[in-house]
């Protein structure tokens, strides 16, 4: 890996934020070479400013660099470090000055579930690319409403156990059983409320983990303490955790990222990941949309359909760690990246796991439901227990 690489990739893994909160830039991470633009032939309805705003690394930096150039578009690039800031910059001035966005499918669905405006309803027939999506990414439920697509897929993960297979064959069945003292000095963790929570509550068997009572959420957190004795870190980001178990701190990472093992093998490091096998894990996806009363729509749709080509995706994916959202982009990566993720997870039709599944809580109460400021409250609490 050279330092160009070395560099772009530390950037990204050292955001302070976790996962569902950044995707930083990667641009110059290319492993798969891009075929010529598909849009020569519309060159002379392109051009001019295509304002995006979302997640650094999504606008395709290194990936759509030709497309652009070739279109004679000028990409103004605005990052997100939360979703919710897409909405904010939306209805306080940015409407009708904002094009292209990118944002992850539990904000997405609950934007589309609440009918608030922010994406428009898509064309599918100015994406055709979009016919070579996975299954589950065909008609997502969490973007496809009475009728209408507000959004195409562009990557996808889940956030597993990483952990030293020198130190450990096996994971336990629950995350509850973290608990055992054998783990002690060995776990870190991601300093993260919704995911963590999110987990414990789920090896609880909580019907629905993003949605808890205040009772609920209180036993999530008393879970939570159980393992308290057993954490040497909380890493501030992705990379941090990386580090903490590259250097040996830690031999089990709860919540992390298979790219994680990529890192440490490029530093003579084995780690591996899996997942409790009566709690599983959480997915996410994110997917590029259009915003209402886009200025610049014609530009939009055309970056979407080149960015979601087998070429452009296979790139896209391999550059930031994740898992492609088109099939034929799977053949092009390389056996490593295919490799970080579990593809039958989006070989069947209806969204499988990724459309049945809601990590982030509401954002405000809702009955009995405690909203997302309890659940930090509640991180905030355990960290200083």
């Amino acid at each position: 890996m050279n330092e160009f690489t070395r560099r772009l990739l530390d950037s990204r893994l050292n955001a302070n934020v976790s996962r569902r909160r950044f995707i930083a830039g990667a641009a110059g991470l290319a492993t798969v070479t891009v075929l010529g633009s598909p849009f020569r032939a519309m060159a002379q309805s392109l051009g001019g400013p295509l304002n995006f705003f979302g997640y650094d690394g999504e606008q395709g930096q290194n990936v759509a660099k030709a497309f652009l150039a070739e279109n004679n578009i000028q990409m103004n690039a605005t990052f997100a470090g939360a979703a919710d800031e897409t909405l904010t910059r939306f209805t306080t001035g940015g409407r009708g000055s904002m094009d292209l966005l990118t944002m992850n499918k539990d904000f997405q669905k609950s934007i589309i579930d609440s009918n608030t405006e922010l994406f428009q309803a898509l064309d599918l027939a100015l994406i055709p690319n979009a016919a070579g999506l996975f299954p589950a990414f065909k008609d997502a439920p969490w973007l496809y409403r009475d009728g209408n697509t507000y959004g195409i897929p562009m990557i996808w993960g889940d956030e597993p156990c990483v952990y030293d297979p020198a130190k450990w064959d096996s994971l336990p069945d629950k995350y509850l059983g973290f608990a055992d003292p054998k783990y002690q000095g060995e776990l870190v963790l991601l300093d993260d409320p919704f995911g963590n929570i999110w987990l414990f509550a789920t090896s609880l068997g909580f019907p629905d983990p993003s949605r808890l009572t205040r009772q609920q959420l209180d036993e999530a957190a008393a879970a939570m303490l159980t393992i308290k004795p057993n954490v040497v870190a909380i890493g501030a980001s992705l990379g941090d955790m990386a580090d903490i178990m590259i250097r040996g701190d830690a031999s089990m990472g709860i919540g992390g990222w298979a790219y994680q093992t990529i890192i440490a093998k490029e530093k003579g490091v084995t780690l591996v990941v899996g997942t409790p096998k009566d709690d599983g894990t959480f997915f996410w996806s994110d997917a590029y949309a259009i915003a209402v009363d886009s200025p610049n729509i014609d530009n939009a749709y055309a970056f979407i359909n080149f960015m979601t080509s087998a070429e452009s995706n296979a790139q896209l994916a391999a550059e930031l760690g994740s898992g492609a959202v088109v099939e034929k982009a799977y053949d092009l990566m390389s056996e490593g990246d295919r490799a970080l993720y579990d593809y039958s997870n989006v070989r069947s039709p209806g969204g499988g796991i990724l459309g049945t599944q809601t990590v982030v809580p509401p954002q405000v109460t809702e009955g009995d439901i405690m909203p997302a400021s309890a659940w930090v409250e509640a991180w905030q609490t355990f960290k200083v227990s």
